[in-house]
C-alpha cells in the first residue's frame, strides 16, 4: 500500500507543471550562472519562472 501511494504521488508530481516550473526556477539560474551570464539576466529568469509557477497555481485553483 505504501509503495503504491508513493508511486502514485511521485507520478502525479512529475506530471505537474508547477513542479517542473519550481525545478527549473532553481536549475536554470544555476546553469546561467555557470555559463557566465550576467546576474541581472539570471535574476530576471528566476523571477519569470517563479511567476509562471504562481500563475499555474492560480490556474489550478480556478479549475477546481
Amino acid at each position: 500500500m505504501k509503495s503504491f501511494l508513493s508511486k502514485y504521488l511521485i507520478g502525479q508530481m512529475f506530471k505537474s507543471k508547477k513542479f517542473w516550473y519550481a525545478v527549473s526556477s532553481v536549475a536554470v539560474p544555476a546553469i546561467v550562472k555557470f555559463l557566465g551570464v550576467d546576474v541581472e539576466t539570471a535574476n530576471n529568469l528566476f523571477i519569470a519562472l517563479l511567476t509562471l509557477c504562481g500563475a499555474q497555481g492560480l490556474a489550478d485553483v480556478a479549475k477546481k
